[in-house]
């Protein structure tokens, strides 16, 4: 099977045990973070196609992480996607349990998101896995492609196409979503 890339199938798997230590600490930020009543995102990223929970951190908090992706994922998104002058605009914590999923859907806002698991076995508690809960996505092709990450993989999707995740069968599903997207230039007028 070939290895999918960004410019070709508008995603890319990366297999980064650094990346992922660095979604595992942003996990821990958003778990400790209690106040989801005054979230931060810097655009707006449509919610109703989510069954489950959303977890969003305030403003102290996205600036603390905002910081993480500079240092750890920028240059690594850029990398991966050609793109350049990626920023961060939202920071999130799906987690879908049995009967969830989330609906295909493209996001209006946000252009790259940074996709990692932060299921049980992977935040250091006891081992818990889920069944269903693979990412759909589609590629510009009209091409729907199943993906299953595994515990140091990151996907790296371009997210204004159709993308959703399939129903969890049994257990929970937890996942970390950055959302980036290149600064707009400056108006030269």
């Amino acid at each position: 099977m070939k290895k999918a890339s960004f410019s070709d199938d508008q995603y890319v798997i990366a297999n980064n045990r650094n990346l992922s230590s660095s979604f595992r600490k942003i996990n821990e930020i958003i778990d400790f973070d209690q106040s989801n009543i005054n979230a931060f995102e810097k655009v707006f990223i449509g919610e109703n196609h989510i069954q489950g929970t959303i977890k969003k951190v305030n403003h102290k908090f996205f600036k603390k992480i905002n910081n993480q992706f500079l240092d750890e994922f920028k240059d690594v998104f850029e990398e991966m996607t050609g793109l350049n002058r990626l920023e961060l605009v939202a920071v999130r914590k799906n987690i879908l349990k049995k009967g969830e999923m989330i609906s295909m859907h493209k996001d209006t806002h946000g252009y790259v998101v940074g996709i990692h698991l932060a299921n049980k076995q992977n935040c250091g508690k006891k081992s818990g896995t889920n069944k269903g809960g693979e990412i759909l996505f589609k590629k510009d092709n009209d091409e729907v492609v199943r993906i299953k990450l595994k515990s140091d993989e990151v996907l790296i999707m371009k997210c204004t196409n159709e993308h959703g995740v399939s129903k969890i069968i049994s257990g929970e599903r937890q996942s970390i979503a950055l959302f980036s997207q290149p600064v707009a230039a400056p108006d030269k007028r």
